[in-house]
């Protein structure tokens, strides 16, 4: 904030100004040039780039005039070049020894210049900016013993610049969603489509994650070098043997080594949720704009679309006239229409959860005497210390092996298949080993090779 506060008081004035954009315009051309000039500009040239980028419309920047102003009679590119002196946006330095006049550009200035280029083209930085930057980045702090924190200072900002890019682009998606709607025809609507939607999101910006660089690629592998560097404690040494010798304290080198890593963490971890925020609204806008095609094609020649003009037009007019006439003339003769399954129904109470399963519960067939029966008669057949008295009596050290013991009757299999059912219980003396060891066959009973094992006392 006390760099902002050292700006000279005249330099706010362009954005007050009525005329702001013309010298926006205006310092944009001379910053262009100025940079493939040893950043050194004359005055007669930096009048004459003006002149020529406006010289194809008329310029009126009369409402910054001032009366005492001795340039009221001067070229429009001189007051426009006197405007920008006086408020501070350039700077105007005298070369005695050739009797000249040049122009520089504060370092102040650049700043504000810089943000309103980037305003003016906003995919001109970002188009090579990729994720295997700060893969790069990270790899070569690794692996270089001569790298210093700089290498993670810049995968840190080039992190952020993604995320910011990122952010830019899902916040920009409604304005999409919003041009969908101003589109009255199925022509326009698919060019908004092709020519502004797929060009700026899927050929310029959404490039950033879909291409081959794309952002998943390298996740794991930045994931798993951060984690490397934050253990690798020879590396943390020789870092700080060389951070000590230009005068910095190893308590701040430690926390500067350690929030970087951290914020580098943080945004990747944005990244991801920012990524599968926009792929969610770009299948949202997808949807939206079949959709849109959908109705546009029905709208003449479907009755649901004459239907929805109708209704379209009868909202608009808050008179009740046209109302009265449609419900004179209309007649309705299409069968979809008419039908009970096409009118609205107002929606009635939820069913109770009790009452839909007593309604399953009827609709199914009821069994006969007999199978209800074979089912008791299967469940209560044995008794707990019948299923106890089968499994203990045939242990050996507190140990039970079904291939140790073969079943010859459908007593002894029912009471192990009722055994291991048991043994999951809590109040089962007894658990079943886990693990599969095979299948065991005998002759027409077939059972798994399991192990039983007394439960220990406690």
């Amino acid at each position: 904030m006390k760099e902002i506060l050292k700006l000279p008081q005249q330099f706010w004035s362009v954005f007050s100004s009525r005329n702001r954009y013309i010298y926006m315009e205006a310092m944009l051309t001379i910053y262009d040039e100025y940079l493939y000039n040893d950043y050194f500009l004359t005055k007669e040239t930096c009048i004459q780039l003006i002149a020529e980028h406006f010289s194809d419309r008329i310029v009126d920047i009369s409402a910054d005039d001032e009366d005492q102003e001795a340039d009221l009679m001067e070229p429009m590119a001189s007051k426009i070049l006197n405007r920008l002196i006086r408020f501070t946006w350039l700077k105007k330095v005298e070369d005695y020894s050739s009797f000249k006049t040049n122009i520089i550009i504060p370092d102040y200035s650049s700043l504000f210049i810089e943000t309103i280029k980037r305003l003016n083209n906003p995919d001109s930085d970002e188009k090579d900016l990729y994720i295997q930057n700060v893969y790069t980045n990270i790899y070569s702090f690794y692996y270089d013993m001569k790298a210093g924190l700089e290498l993670l200072k810049a995968a840190m900002i080039n992190t952020a610049r993604l995320n910011r890019s990122l952010q830019d682009m899902l916040h920009n998606m409604d304005q999409f969603f919003g041009a969908l709607l101003e589109k009255n025809n199925y022509e326009d609507l698919l060019l908004e489509h092709l020519n502004v939607y797929v060009e700026t999101i899927v050929n310029k910006k959404y490039s950033l994650i879909k291409t081959s660089d794309n952002f998943y690629i390298y996740k794991n592998d930045i994931k798993k070098l951060l984690r490397a560097i934050g253990e690798d404690e020879n590396r943390l040494s020789i870092l700080k043997h060389k951070m000590l010798a230009e005068g910095k304290k190893e308590e701040d080198i430690e926390n500067e080594f350690a929030d970087t890593l951290y914020e580098i963490e943080r945004g990747m971890i944005n990244m991801e949720k920012r990524i599968s925020h926009i792929d969610t609204e770009h299948s949202k806008y997808i949807r939206a704009t079949v959709s849109r095609l959908e109705y546009l094609l029905s709208s003449d020649d479907s009755l649901k679309g004459n239907v929805v003009a109708l209704l379209n037009l009868m909202s608009r007019r808050k008179d009740n006239d046209l109302s009265a006439q449609v419900t004179n003339t209309i007649q309705i003769n299409d069968p979809t229409v008419i039908s009970s399954d096409s009118l609205y129904k107002k929606r009635g109470k939820r069913k109770q959860f009790e009452e839909t399963v007593e309604a399953e519960v009827e609709t199914e067939e009821e069994l006969s005497r007999e199978d209800i029966l074979r089912i008791n008669r299967n469940k209560n057949r044995y008794s707990k210390a019948q299923i106890e008295e089968f499994i203990i009596d045939k242990m050996e050290d507190g140990i039970f092996r079904t291939k140790d013991h073969a079943i010859q009757s459908d007593e002894e299999f029912e009471l192990l298949i009722l055994a291991y059912d048991y043994s999951i219980r809590k109040s089962s003396p007894f658990h079943v080993v886990p693990g599969v060891k095979g299948t065991i066959t005998n002759g027409k009973y077939s059972y798994p090779d399991m192990i039983f094992e007394k439960n220990s006392l406690d």
